[in-house]
């Protein structure tokens, strides 16, 4: 392989990288949008968790991804057995346990757990990076690939 070659294979995936950081940071946008939009027009529900589905992963891969699922009752009335977010986390409370939830008013299948800490960790640490990265990526790959 020539130099030209390699250096145009390096300019092409800079900017997929790019386009990749940036499809990213939309995604998790949407879905810190999502959330918000939870926490101000969302019905709460107090739940009880009634079973679980587990991935199993190795430890190196962050361990076990906890499913719960839940039954609660909707601000209608209606009886609901829904799965809740996924979850990394060691500390499940198992079955039995009663967790605060929160469902889409017109669907109260979609439910998720109330914690809010996730979005927050990823407004403040994902989004700059990949809206930072994904433009600068695209407009120098761009640009290397038209000079």
């Amino acid at each position: 392989m020539s130099v030209g070659t390699i250096a145009t294979l390096a300019t092409i995936s800079m900017v997929f990288a790019g386009a990749l950081f940036l499809s990213l940071g939309l995604f998790t946008l949407r879905q810190i949008l999502q959330r918000l939009w939870l926490r101000f027009a969302g019905h709460t529900a107090l739940a009880t968790i009634v079973d679980f589905e587990v991935i199993e992963r190795d430890s190196d891969d962050g361990g076990s991804i906890y499913t719960p699922i839940v039954d609660y009752t909707t601000r209608a009335g209606e009886q609901v057995r829904a799965a809740a977010l996924r979850s990394p986390d060691t500390s499940f409370p198992g079955i039995g346990a009663k967790v605060r939830v929160v469902y889409r008013p017109g669907d109260p299948t979609w439910v998720t757990r109330t914690d809010w800490f996730g979005a927050v960790l990823s407004a403040m640490f994902l989004l700059p990076v990949y809206f930072t990265a994904g433009p600068f990526c695209l407009y120098f790959g761009i640009r290397m690939l038209t000079d």
